[in-house]
């Protein structure tokens, strides 16, 4: 502890209005350094600075008529790896996979069982604990502080269980009906093959623009398994991650090409509801072909 920024002062200008009861406990410099002592003791291969953790600490502290009490009960170890991780400490996140995501695999196998879930779920949780999407933070910034960070963690891997075996079933249900709609008659009426052929350039912009809009890694990820010919494995290898994680990286990314180019057509062209339908009806059956064309015709120049 240093005597130029003594830990109260470091934690005090970060508390919200309503927990500004913290500020007035006596003996708050000898708590804050009990707490960060005990973090460290804890993880003492995690770096954080003092200014981070106090920052997130006085962010979750709730308003509380025994503040002291509060404080020397918080979890504040679990905290400490919290936003350690969330700041991309690397002995953080070993020690996150070495001491909490296995615990959590019990509670995915009651509502996701088999090997194979459990390891994707796993995955999953673990991207979205440590990975910012979309300019937000790690989810794993949202952890509160109230209640063991173990417990946060199974509630989680169970939310993103449950969240991954309702995918598994709508894409189920997809493919079945997409199955059905293609047994249905009148594939080769003559008013069906004149507007497909009459609207066939228009078809090849929408899905082009709708590839080129997809992100870098998922069209490198097509490229690589449908022009390539990597298997799920070697491109799990590739990105460090599992196949069932470039499984699912796969299915997103055809369903945005399909939503793309649904769209554009739609913008583009003065068509019924029943015919753009129509139009596109053959599409998912024929739609890896389709981008492997494309993909090999533009050269392919993104990395993984």
């Amino acid at each position: 502890m240093s005597h130029a920024s003594p830990l109260a002062r470091l934690l005090v200008p970060h508390l919200r209005p309503e927990a500004r009861g913290y500020a007035e406990v006596p003996a708050l410099e000898t708590v804050l350094a009990e707490l960060l002592a005990s973090a460290r003791a804890a993880w003492p291969r995690v770096r954080l600075e003092d200014t981070v953790f106090l920052r997130s600490l006085a962010e979750r502290l709730a308003p509380s008529s025994e503040p002291e009490r509060t404080l020397r009960a918080f979890p504040a170890a679990d905290l400490f790896l919290a936003c350690a991780c969330v700041h991309g400490d690397a002995a953080a996140h070993a020690a996150l996979d070495a001491h909490f995501l296995p615990k959590v695999a019990a509670a995915v196998a009651r509502v996701h069982p088999g090997a194979d879930a459990v390891s994707e779920v796993c995955q999953v949780l673990r991207e979205k604990l440590l990975t910012s999407e979309a300019g937000q933070p790690p989810r794993l910034a949202s952890y509160l502080g109230q209640g063991p960070l173990a417990a946060w963690l199974r509630a989680a891997a169970v939310r993103t269980a449950l969240n991954l075996r309702r995918t598994a079933q709508r894409q189920a249900r997809a493919e079945e009906e997409a199955l059905a709609d293609a047994t249905l008659p009148g594939g080769t009426h003559p008013e069906l093959e004149h507007l497909r052929e009459r609207h066939r350039a228009d078809f090849q912009a929408a899905l082009a623009e709708a590839l080129t809009a997809l992100p870098s890694r998922e069209r490198t990820v097509l490229r690589l398994h449908l022009v390539e010919g990597l298997s799920l494995e070697r491109i799990g290898t590739v990105y460090r991650t599992h196949k069932s994680t470039v499984s699912r990286w796969l299915a997103r990314a055809r369903e945005e090409v399909l939503e793309g180019t649904r769209s554009r057509l739609a913008e583009r062209l003065r068509l019924s509801s029943g015919e753009l339908h129509s139009l596109l009806r053959d599409v998912p059956a024929q739609l890896d072909q389709s981008l492997s064309s494309l993909l090999a015709s533009t050269g392919g120049n993104e990395g993984p």
